[in-house]
């Protein structure tokens, strides 16, 4: 194995990973090392740094997010300092913890509420799809629910999300790069 070079040798390892899912891959990296007599964590971790970026802590990450919650922090440089502004994580759950929602009025803060509804369940599951129950209490929570118009708000919703009322909502790409900007809006000083 000494004549293999280091990439080969990584890439078999992430070959043998790729099929397990984190929490099994971590405990497998654990129990490698500790069988290597080598500390798990060769450098110091920098992911708990305040302003640390998503770039930053892609690696070794927050460990509360989801992979491809990293990914997309990553891509609209969005870091956990500014998510945990307008995000509890916590025990791999995410609740929008801003008080006012941007918006001009009800109707553009309620596609506000679905946008960052989408983005809680992205950074607490993994997946942009969530629940009307969920949007609908984040606007009665933020005052922008209107019950005469709330459902023709939705139908002017445009391509941030699709889905049906019944059958739940999906952030679209559209959706995500503005889940983005409104981190960043709701998080400047």
């Amino acid at each position: 194995m000494a004549n293999k070079k280091t990439t080969e040798i990584v890439s078999e390892i992430v070959n043998l990973l790729t099929p397990i899912d984190s929490a099994e891959r971590a405990r497998v990296i654990q129990a490698s090392m500790t069988l290597l007599g080598e500390p798990l964590s060769m450098a110091p971790s920098r992911a708990d740094a305040p302003g640390t970026s998503a770039n930053e802590v892609d690696e070794g990450g927050p460990s509360t997010l989801p992979p491809r919650a990293r990914a997309w922090a990553k891509q609209n440089g969005v870091s956990l300092e500014e998510l945990q502004q307008v995000f509890h994580l916590e025990d791999g759950t995410a609740d929008v913890i801003a008080g006012d929602l941007p918006g001009k009025n009800k109707k553009e803060k309620t596609y506000t509420a679905y946008v960052l509804a989408g983005l809680a369940k992205l950074l607490s599951a993994g997946t942009p799809t969530f629940d009307d129950k969920v949007a609908r209490a984040l606007c009665e929570s933020s005052g922008c629910y209107d019950s005469a118009n709330h459902s023709v708000h939705i139908k002017d919703r445009g391509n941030e999300f699709i889905g049906t009322k019944e059958k739940g909502w999906t952030l679209t790409a559209p959706g995500l790069k503005r889940a983005a900007a409104l981190v960043k809006e709701m998080t400047k000083s």
